[in-house]
């Protein structure tokens, strides 16, 4: 079948299966991968949501330290993403995320076998050099592995340091890592992940190890799950203080309930028995990108990946989104709020781009000489749909977060309040004028209200947060429009260039952001 007609039967499917209604842009990714997470949803009743966006990570993990981005000048990233995927119990959140990962968990094995035959016959050598007393110059064999689920940070460093390339760090209830973490003042693996992600040297020194580990070139991947009522655990003030929370990005799900499972198999239109499974076809494509040589500098000791740039127009359509998300930050809303979350994005899109471009050429529908416009408004326009989801989860937070004396405090005050109007509201529910005095500061360092001037507040609501998302997408010009597809509105995903930022016409994007700012609006 080919790529057109491959595409036409997608969008088909997609809109059968209701895609278009999660916001989900399904036909951001290359035609082959599409058909893969339609089949996956026909077949094992997989979300379409968590299964393309593990997809995504485990592409990024297979590419690793092979090829890097060049983001801006001397700023080249990894393709590391950090990711969690938030669902009920019962959503199913952990199958796709073991479908994405098996091809790198059966390539670890093959590693793993390697390596106990290599080491069988290292210790058979030692053992007859010992009989001659003949020193042997053989290297002891090392395990390469990429995906580490149970682990300490000295063990996470050692297997980074063995595999130069890159890890991964794979948790089912990732909340339950992170918890263990913050019990230990002292442990030092969250300092180790901000650290990563910005693709700084990590340098680790024990005593019992004379020779310190050093990772020059850090990628460090994360992907885990985690439930619905739990994710507030991991907006602590010291996760968010840091920097950690908005170096994630998040899948959650508009539809809340879990799949539906049905007796139909098959494919619309396409006869099952004329394709190779689905675990095969996605299997071709990951070890596609694990063949991928990892190149090494001229002293044989350092990597030295291989570094893509952008095309002019993809420069262009990258720099003016970018720059029109700084702009509409501090220009609508008191930049201090959000300015952190916003000034990792172009990280996190042009890390995207990267992974969709050795995406597209592993299913053999694009190169790897560039990164090329059409990837980076992919990235964009995945990147605008986890933004979506953060903008739900950070709904839920607040819910969480805030005591019921206090929301009754705040629903007694309208969008934009003065100090002595916050009083006035106290008394009605039980607060004391210094009460009031020391319940606002709070409020505002949990970003629920800001403060606008000397003692008048505005609340956190669809202005800032819940707009999150949207900030920066606007109608595409002509000339960058993709090909017409009903799985998403394009007027409403990625910049044109050079255009200031009104929210885009279409009726039905503006009434779902409307619902979606509703529950936000009470805070």
């Amino acid at each position: 079948m080919t790529e057109t007609a491959l595409n036409i039967v997608n969008m088909v499917r997609a809109q059968a299966s209701h895609v278009p209604e999660s916001g989900l842009p399904l036909d951001a990714f290359p035609a082959k991968v599409q058909e893969i997470i339609l089949d996956l949803a026909s077949e094992e009743s997989f979300s379409v949501e968590y299964a393309a966006i593990a997809l995504l990570s485990a592409v990024a993990t297979a590419i690793g330290n092979s090829h890097h981005i060049r983001i801006k000048g001397a700023w080249t990233s990894s393709p590391c993403l950090y990711i969690i995927l938030v669902g009920h119990p019962g959503q199913g959140k952990t199958p796709p995320l073991d479908f994405a990962y098996k091809p790198i968990q059966d390539y670890d094995y093959s590693m793993f076998c390697k390596y106990k035959e290599d080491y069988e016959r290292y210790t058979a050598r030692q053992s007859e050099k010992a009989k001659d007393d003949t020193p042997d110059a053989a290297e002891k064999p090392v395990l390469i592995q990429t995906i580490l689920s149970d682990f300490t940070p000295e063990a996470m460093m050692k297997q980074h340091n063995d595999n130069q390339r890159g890890i991964v760090i794979l948790v089912d209830e990732i909340m339950g890592m992170f918890n263990s973490i913050n019990r230990y003042n002292d442990n030092p693996l969250i300092t180790q992940l901000l650290t990563a992600y910005s693709g700084k040297q990590l340098k680790v020194c024990r005593c019992n190890n004379p020779i310190p580990a050093i990772i020059r070139n850090p990628c460090i991947s994360i992907i885990g799950t985690t439930q619905t009522q739990r994710i507030a655990e991991f907006f602590t003030k010291e996760n968010v203080s840091s920097g950690l929370v908005d170096r994630f990005m998040f899948v959650f799900p508009k539809e809340q309930r879990p799949p539906i499972w049905t007796s139909e198999n098959g494919c619309i239109g396409i006869p099952t028995m004329t394709k190779p499974s689905t675990a095969l076809r996605w299997k071709e494509i990951i070890d596609k990108l694990l063949l991928l040589e990892c190149p090494m500098a001229e002293d044989g000791k350092s990597l030295a990946p291989i570094i893509l740039g952008f095309s002019d127009d993809a420069r262009t359509l990258f720099y003016d989104w970018r720059n029109s998300i700084c702009e509409a930050a501090f220009n609508r809303i008191d930049g201090s709020d959000i300015d952190s979350r916003i000034m990792k994005m172009d990280s996190n899109v042009g890390r995207l781009s990267l992974a969709f471009q050795l995406l597209k050429w592993a299913c053999g529908e694009s190169h790897k000489q560039y990164v090329d416009a059409a990837s980076v408004r992919s990235a964009i326009r995945i990147h605008h749909y986890l933004e979506e989801c953060y903008g739900r989860i950070r709904n839920i937070v607040k819910e969480d977060t805030i005591d019921a004396q206090k929301r009754e405090f705040l629903n007694l005050l309208g969008d934009s309040f003065t100090t002595a109007e916050a009083i006035v509201a106290g008394k009605e529910t039980g607060f004391s004028e210094s009460g009031v005095k020391k319940c606002l500061p709070k409020l505002v360092s949990e970003k629920v209200i800001r403060k606008v001037a000397h003692g008048q507040y505005a609340k956190v609501s669809s202005s800032t947060l819940g707009t999150l998302s949207t900030l920066g997408t606007f109608a595409l010009s002509e000339q960058d429009k993709p090909v017409e597809s009903s799985q998403s509105p394009h007027d409403t995903i990625v910049p044109k260039c050079n255009e200031n930022i009104p929210m885009g016409n279409d009726d039905d994007a503006n009434d779902a952001n409307n619902n979606n700012n509703t529950n936000i609006q009470n805070f």
